[in-house]
């Protein structure tokens, strides 16, 4: 692996670096070492997708990321290069929208913290909603919607602000299949524009060959790198082509057979 940039000064093309990374959370029973050795990098404006067993460590690596979690041991660094921009946001599994607030108040929240005038806020949030096809519902309240809209609203958010990455944390898992494959679409053409650096973290093979430019595969806990495949289909990416080509279902067998390895131990 080559050595860790100086603080400050990471490698121009790597927005994180991970290196040798630990992480053990302490119980009533004990210590649950869910992390171990990581190491990895995520370049600047691409799409990283991580994928492992359920208990692996994926979403505690991406707390780690987002500053939720600090580390046991080893190091992170992220590079940012705009002080005028958000360098990170985050999107959850659960929608995390505010209950309490119109779906355009929503969006606005975050803006206002982050010193945004309200006209120029209230003009992004309208401009994001619509992107994810919720013009028309920015003064409802989250309750009179669906999940699929709630979980919209979230990506929105995150979005507004033009975080220079996002972190997403099975954004998609709650929701059933055939809105899944619309919002995975969605999310296709919203990055295929803006090119945000991401790290989405995803159960699903398929969500991960059709969005990611590489898969990190996680091993059973303690969560270790224990590949990473880099995704050979060219962009900008037509999801029906991806899906029915030759190419897409190899490589996802390729994968499961990986991660039924691992899921034996587990």
């Amino acid at each position: 692996m080559p050595p860790l940039p100086h603080e400050g000064t990471p490698a121009t093309d790597i927005k994180i670096a991970v290196r040798r990374l630990g992480k053990v959370f302490s119980t009533g029973a004990g210590s649950v070492r869910a992390l171990e050795d990581i190491t990895l990098d995520v370049r600047d404006g691409e799409f990283l997708c991580l994928l492992g067993p359920s208990g692996c460590g994926k979403t505690t690596l991406l707390r780690v990321m987002a500053g939720l979690e600090k580390p046991s041991s080893g190091t992170l660094e992220m590079r940012h290069d705009d002080p005028s921009k958000s360098l990170s946001a985050v999107v959850f599994q659960d929608y995390s929208v505010f209950p309490w607030k119109t779906i355009r108040n929503n969006v606005i929240f975050p803006l206002l913290q982050a010193g945004v005038r309200r006209s120029r806020a209230r003009e992004l949030a309208d401009h994001w909603l619509a992107q994810l096809d919720l013009a028309g519902f920015e003064d409802a309240y989250p309750d009179t919607v669906s999940g699929g809209m709630k979980q919209r609203v979230a990506i929105a958010r995150a979005l507004a602000v033009q975080p220079e990455l996002l972190l997403m944390d099975e954004p998609l898992a709650a929701l059933d299949a055939q809105l899944r494959l619309l919002l995975q679409e969605k999310l296709l053409d919203l990055w295929q524009a803006n090119q945000n650096s991401v790290v989405f973290v995803t159960h699903s093979i398929d969500e991960a060959l059709l969005l990611g430019d590489r898969i990190a595969v996680m091993s059973a806990r303690p969560g270790r790198i224990a590949t990473v495949i880099d995704v050979p289909f060219d962009r900008p990416r037509d999801p029906d082509e991806i899906r029915a080509s030759p190419g897409f279902a190899t490589l996802r067998d390729e994968i499961w057979h990986r991660l039924r390895r691992e899921l034996q131990p587990a």
